[in-house]
């Protein structure tokens, strides 16, 4: 995992989010990613494509028991969590990611952009599994799942 500061704050992916509401599941539930994330909680922030991406997998699912346990997750943790704005600083961070990565040849898909470009505008560290997907971003990238 890089260097984590003190106070440094987290824009964290949906993996990393994700990993608290895994119930009997494989994998199963990675308790240094959760006791990570309750370490740093009040220093982490949403992206709203990750908020997003998180709401749309639970309304793909069929309504019955797991569904409804996931929105209960979704709407108690929702509740207590930092978001950032999309606005138009956003907007233009993103276009300014998107024209460096095309400039240097290089592709991200779209929803890593976006996380990417939130990171870089207020300063953020990523927290991700998938490292390879923002490294080309220039993001600082913490692992909680590496350790």
């Amino acid at each position: 995992m890089d260097k984590v500061e003190p106070g440094q704050e987290f824009d964290v992916e949906r993996v990393a989010a994700g990993e608290c509401r895994r119930v009997r599941r494989a994998p199963p539930t990675n308790a240094g990613v959760v006791d990570w994330l309750r370490v740093h909680e009040r220093e982490l922030a949403v992206c709203p494509a990750i908020l997003g991406e998180l709401r749309f997998g639970i309304l793909r699912r069929p309504r019955g028991r797991k569904r409804t346990m996931l929105e209960r997750w979704f709407e108690s943790g929702a509740a207590r969590l930092h978001y950032l704005a999309w606005d138009v600083e956003s907007g233009l961070q993103w276009a300014e990611l998107l024209a460096c990565l095309r400039l240097a040849g290089r592709a991200m898909p779209v929803k890593v952009s976006l996380i990417a470009a939130t990171a870089l505008l207020h300063d953020l560290t990523v927290v991700t599994r998938n490292r390879a997907d923002f490294l080309s971003s220039g993001v600082r990238i913490a692992n909680p799942f590496s350790d």
